[in-house]
């Protein structure tokens, strides 16, 4: 019989709710022994040294937590796909150069620290219009809801929050709404996005 002892590393608390990959590290590490129950996540988890800073969101299908651990780049694909932003909107918003935005785009390069936050908190605001069923969430970008700002406004300040983009998409339901009473949507003519307006609707509590 033989002892284990472990040099000191540094540890991060882990949620009661454990990732696969983690059980998976977990497994490797020791096998499936009671030692590694999820229920003793905190403890095991101290053996773990984390390599990368990592955010926990939240997962489109349960109440539990997940670390969120995409690239800039990743999220950069995650706003384009949702939100189509023109690449001179981004250059604007971080405050560089389209070329920059590119080559963050193609993993060529990492954004700094405050810009990293930024585009991530653009890229869970389209995670909120993409599981809200939003379907033209760019037409949003530019809405001036938030006492004369937008979205993208809010962005280049590092003031966009779920608060604000629950806003949004309750905006986009009302002219959702507003454009089903409208009788548009029965209309033979070409469907056209002329009516949306990048003012916020009035009434609105914003």
């Amino acid at each position: 019989m033989y002892t284990i002892t472990s040099l000191p590393r540094r540890s991060m608390p882990v949620p009661q709710h454990v990732g696969t990959a983690a059980v998976m590290i977990a497994c490797a590490l020791g096998g499936t022994g009671s030692v590694f129950a999820l229920s003793h996540a905190n403890e095991w988890s101290k053996m773990l040294d984390t390599r990368v800073p990592y955010f926990y969101v939240q997962t489109a299908d349960t109440d539990t937590t997940r670390p969120d651990i995409r690239s800039a780049a990743e999220h950069l694909a995650n706003i384009r796909k949702v939100l189509n932003p023109a690449i001179s909107d981004l250059a604007t918003v971080f405050g560089v150069s389209r070329q920059a935005i590119y080559k963050w785009i193609g993993n060529e390069s990492t954004p700094e620290g405050d810009k990293l936050e930024r585009i991530r908190a653009l890229s869970l605001a389209a995670d909120a219009f993409q599981k809200a069923g939003v379907i033209r969430a760019s037409s949003l970008l530019k809405m001036k809801a938030f006492e004369g700002r937008s979205l993208l406004d809010l962005v280049a300040t590092g003031q966009l929050s779920q608060d604000h983009t629950q806003v949004l998409i309750a905006e986009a339901r009302a002219m959702d709404a507003a454009y089903s009473r409208s009788g548009l949507a029965n209309s033979k003519a070409v469907p056209s996005d002329d009516w949306r307006a990048e003012l916020s609707i009035p009434g609105s509590s914003e």
